[in-house]
């Protein structure tokens, strides 16, 4: 017992240890109830200054786009900053175009005009020959508009703005090197026909080169007259996406060989088609 009350009064002991911890706690008391609440006062007239500043940011960009938009004559002001920055950003993407596609050949963009438009130069070719080239001026002073082009009036140019020319221009571009390609080949597909198949006879074309009818003459008994419609629905691509062969020798346009041949100019250009089957004494 004597031993007990000794351990009780040992000021280092248990009674100690939580005398120590009351005095910390004491020691690190939070600060007073109103110093809190002026501290979140003034982190909530920062937050409330940057949420201006944002609001007020935003609602100059609308503005700034939809001027740009409707073609309205803008501030000389912070705008025009922002506007400089969207341009810059347009005038990025052009540049990492430029440098792709000039390697394969598809097309080159030039800064012209000290930077306020640039010139896309389209280069088509078909089997190794290059052939027609084209050219499309955009206006980079606002968004990006065309201002002037020598685009075949058959290519609709007018719908493939509307479809990318601000949303994605690098697909705008990939789908205007395309159809203008696929046109040159299906242009120089009916040139090399007449050039190489002098008996075959181009009976039809238009200017998108999108059907094409032609007439062969039979080898064989009867001689019998075939007319071949090739169908180009696809306008990116230069096969021919339907082929329809009819003669009134019923003999020869529903033979095996003429459903072969049917096939291949589904899967071959028309001229590499004609020229095989002339090869094989098909067609004269």
């Amino acid at each position: 017992m004597v031993k007990m009350r000794g351990r009780c009064a040992d000021p280092r002991g248990v009674l100690g240890h939580l005398m120590a911890l009351e005095r910390g706690g004491l020691a690190r008391q939070d600060p007073p109830q109103s110093e809190k609440l002026e501290m979140l006062k003034v982190t909530a007239v920062t937050l409330r200054t940057k949420r201006d500043r944002l609001k007020r940011q935003l609602e100059d960009i609308k503005i700034l786009k939809d001027k740009m938009k409707s073609n309205m004559p803008l501030d000389d002001d912070g705008s025009a900053e922002l506007q400089r920055s969207l341009l810059t950003a347009w005038r990025m993407q052009l540049k990492d175009l430029q440098r792709a596609h000039h390697l394969i050949g598809g097309y080159d963009v030039v800064d012209c005009k000290e930077g306020r438009s640039v010139c896309v130069c389209f280069h088509t070719a078909f089997e190794g020959v290059y052939l027609d080239t084209y050219n499309i001026e955009l206006d980079m002073t606002r968004t990006v508009q065309i201002s002037r082009h020598n685009i075949p009036p058959s290519i609709p140019l007018e719908k493939f703005a509307k479809q990318n020319l601000q949303k994605d221009f690098k697909a705008f571009l990939q789908t205007l090197s395309q159809n203008l390609n696929a046109l040159a080949a299906r242009r120089q597909q009916i040139s090399l026909i007449k050039e190489l198949v002098g008996s075959v006879e181009v009976m039809e074309s238009n200017q998108l080169c999108n059907t094409l009818v032609l007439m062969c003459k039979a080898q064989g008994e009867t001689s019998a007259v075939v007319l071949c419609t090739l169908q180009y629905r696809d306008l990116a691509h230069y096969l021919p996406t339907h082929v329809r062969i009819e003669s009134e020798d019923k003999t020869v346009s529903e033979s095996e060989q003429w459903k072969k041949y049917q096939t291949l100019f589904l899967e071959s250009p028309a001229h590499t088609a004609l020229l095989t089957m002339k090869r094989m004494g098909s067609i004269a």
